[in-house]
């Protein structure tokens, strides 16, 4: 009974918060305190409070308060329009610089707001020269994902990580989420490239950008920061796997993203690179909240048997050459109503062991599948991410056509990502 209700939870806390355009992480929490407490045998409060995902939060909370310093103070817009200014030239790689910018700035720390800040630009250059409009919102939405999903500072790859170290990969979560990462970077240039040649990218005109003002002191100051930054948190992990030193050991143990990013924080309130106070404001809490109340009902749900109920489902009633699809499209299907790092991982991720244990897959491609399949339709207008991209167009004509646009493609490129992975192009890494 705990597990019908478990599932049921699910899906009803996710209803009523697409209906409502409420938290469902607060629906969730609640769920979780009634099922414990009252179908579980010796439930209790304090148990579900035990499945607040504390590394997963904090790594969140490192990762706003300090590179919400760098979009407040505007050294990530500034950056975006130094990159295009800079890389500007043949026309018909417009597309290409437009995804290498929001890449780059995504990854220095934008994330998910990378389209907030490149998507105007990005739209008037392209429109200007004759780009479909599809072509551009795919270019931004993938590009992002690309920079933003990384596994060092990437909100998708951070979360990702956290939730294959609580599956029983715990000791090859690192090397599993770089992998994951790769297979999603080779999904999203893959279609980026099929959308430059059916939207004929390569027949764009020159269009020229304007130089853009120069970096101010502060702004100088935190790109400087971010580069020392990202550079302390993986030169020393590099040397640390080729050097074998005590000294670079602790120095590497010293040095992960979540420790350096608080000390990067420190250092940009001394430096006044921003208001803290605003920096702090703009915690993404309900995003925070939507995870960790999903994490705890999914926490709940698993105590009750439901990861090896869905795992046995899909291992005996599904093909084995169909199961890598079959997880994209339901990952797929899932995030067009929820979050796919918030929700769709978290529900999916600790499957992976039933179902590589049972039909010998290989578990990276499994959670490739996963991860692939959740952001897959991140393109679409109802996601947060496809939301922000086609709010960035600044024509109201455009814009209103992509709303249109996006939902098919949306579900054109879950059918492609399920194609691939039946044919094994996500299963070349092993662990």
């Amino acid at each position: 009974m705990a597990l019908t209700i478990s599932l049921l939870a699910i899906v009803v806390a996710i209803i009523l918060g697409w209906k409502f355009k409420i938290n469902a992480g607060i629906i969730a929490m609640g769920f979780a305190f009634l099922i414990e407490v009252l179908l579980v045998d010796g439930g209790k409060v304090s148990t579900v409070i035990g499945y607040w995902p504390t590394s997963i939060v904090f790594y969140l909370l490192a990762i706003a308060l300090f590179f919400n310093y760098a979009t407040g103070n505007g050294t990530m817009d500034l950056l975006a329009k130094n990159l295009l200014y800079g890389l500007n030239g043949n026309a018909k790689l417009i597309p290409w610089v437009i995804s290498i910018v929001c890449a780059i700035v995504a990854f220095l720390g934008a994330g998910a707001s990378t389209p907030a800040i490149i998507g105007p630009l990005a739209f008037s250059i392209g429109l200007n020269a004759r780009i479909h409009p599809i072509l551009i919102a795919i270019s931004v939405a993938c590009a992002t994902t690309i920079g933003g999903d990384n596994p060092i500072n990437g909100f998708g790859g951070v979360v990702s990580n956290g939730l294959i170290q609580k599956t029983a990969y715990m000791e090859s979560a690192n090397q599993i989420s770089y992998y994951v990462w790769f297979n999603s970077c080779f999904k999203q240039i893959l279609v980026i490239a099929v959308c430059y040649l059916i939207f004929k990218g390569y027949k764009a005109k020159r269009v020229e950008v304007s130089k853009p003002e120069k970096f101010n002191d502060v702004q100088k100051k935190q790109l400087w920061l971010l580069l020392i930054a990202l550079a302390a948190m993986v030169i020393p992990a590099i040397l640390n796997a080729w050097i074998k030193n005590p000294f670079i050991s602790r120095l590497a143990a010293l040095t992960q993203p979540q420790s350096v990013m608080v000390f990067a924080a420190i250092i940009s309130v001394f430096l006044k690179l921003g208001d803290e106070k605003d920096v702090i404001r703009k915690i993404p809490m309900n995003t925070i909240v939507l995870i960790a109340g999903m994490y705890m009902l999914l926490s709940v749900a698993k105590e009750s048997g439901m990861t090896d109920a869905i795992a046995n489902i899909m291992s005996n009633n599904i093909p084995k050459a169909l199961v890598p699809a079959a997880l994209v499209g339901f990952a797929a299907f899932l995030s067009f109503f929820s979050s796919g790092t918030g929700v769709v991982c978290p529900l999916l991720y600790p499957m992976v062991e039933g179902l590589a244990t049972n039909l010998g897959l290989n578990p990276v491609m499994l959670f490739s599948c996963i991860f692939v399949g959740a952001m897959s339709s991140s393109v679409s207008p109802f996601s947060t991410g496809g939301a922000m991209t086609i709010a960035g167009c600044p024509d109201p004509k455009v814009k209103e056509q992509l709303s249109n646009w996006m939902i098919p493609v949306a579900v054109i490129i879950p059918i492609m990502c399920a194609v691939i992975a039946s044919i094994g192009l996500f299963g070349f890494f092993h662990i």
